[in-house]
């Protein structure tokens, strides 16, 4: 056995467990070669190794983070167009984590260490359709070849510290990034007007979080807007709990529909989800979670004060941060 520092893909296809309940045999073959047909060729144009399949699952080798990035992009790209004209029972889907790090290779050519592992973690979080990678792979990677996104630290199971999580910016074309990727400053314009911010800059939620001041009057704003509400439910002898259903069912009813609370659109903020720089989805037990951090003395809302991104325990929980809009 040796051991070596290298970059670790991991993919697997959405949803194969419930599409695969209700397939023939072979009709699941028929998808997993499908599968192997569209990637592996690609995998092998960016020098990957196939260490082995799990499943439909693709764990690979490759001795440059970049080339496995790229990899990464391209694998996406070829299923993007695989999928355009298919309908959704014949479209495939993917989800795409990279590592690096150190791993022990046995004889056999497996590898094995907590490079891998992190990588699987990585992988249970990831979007389909988006490539996720981690920190130690954005600071070894060429990124002038690759647009980024930083999506924040997540703490995964069996791995004592935090990891940063970046994604690509599908949103920029791969090799048109003229500049650092997490947004450096640009020189001032010969007109004295301010630099314009470069589409990757523009999409990095995990960098433009809102103040305290901004969130405080937010909230302050929407609990005036509800108080109107509470009034009424007094005078139809409302309990505590339906006050509590009322008030998710408030929040996150304008979250789904505007990304924000009316308090928020005011202070020119928004919601987002971490992991897709998006509204998020699950907004009504975010706001049920939201209560929860008031129980305690308001304890889960001072916790912003400490974040690093301004975040609540329920933004915490939820994965969400409040942006400026």
């Amino acid at each position: 056995m040796e051991t070596r520092n290298i970059a670790i893909m991991l993919t697997d296809i959405k949803g194969f467990t419930s599409r695969t309940a209700g397939s023939s045999r072979a009709e699941t073959q028929q998808l997993l070669s499908r599968h192997r047909e569209l990637v592996l060729p690609v995998v092998e144009k960016f020098h990957g190794r196939l260490v082995k399949t799990i499943g439909d699952a693709f764990l690979v080798a490759f001795n440059s983070p970049t080339d496995a990035v790229l990899c990464g992009v391209e694998i996406q790209d070829v299923l993007k167009d695989h999928n355009a004209d298919k309908p959704q029972s014949g479209k495939i889907e993917i989800r795409i984590a990279i590592n690096s790090g150190e791993v022990v290779i046995h004889d056999d050519g497996d590898i094995y260490g907590d490079a891998v592992n992190i990588t699987a973690r990585l992988e249970s979080i990831a979007v389909a359709g988006e490539v996720f990678f981690t920190e130690a792979v954005y600071l070894s990677m060429n990124k002038k070849e690759v647009p980024s996104s930083e999506i924040g630290y997540r703490q995964f199971k069996g791995v004592p510290d935090k990891i940063k999580v970046f994604r690509v910016l599908r949103e920029v074309p791969v090799g048109a990034q003229p500049a650092d990727p997490v947004g450096e400053a640009e020189p001032p314009q010969a007109n004295g007007a301010a630099p314009a911010m470069s589409p990757a800059a523009a999409l990095l939620p995990a960098r433009n979080p809102a103040g305290i001041g901004p969130r405080a009057a937010a909230l302050f704003i929407d609990l005036l807007i509800f108080w109107s509400i509470y009034r009424l439910l007094l005078t139809l002898h409302a309990g505590r709990l339906v006050l509590v259903v009322l008030w998710a069912v408030y929040q996150s009813v304008f979250h789904k529909k505007l990304g924000a609370t009316p308090g928020m659109l005011i202070m020119k903020l928004r919601l987002i989800d971490l992991a897709t720089g998006q509204p998020p989805k699950k907004t009504f037990w975010r706001a049920v979670m939201g209560v929860l951090s008031a129980v305690p003395a308001g304890l889960g809302y001072f916790w912003a004060l400490w974040e690093k991104d301004h975040r609540t325990w329920h933004d915490l929980l939820a994965g969400t941060q409040v942006a400026k809009a």
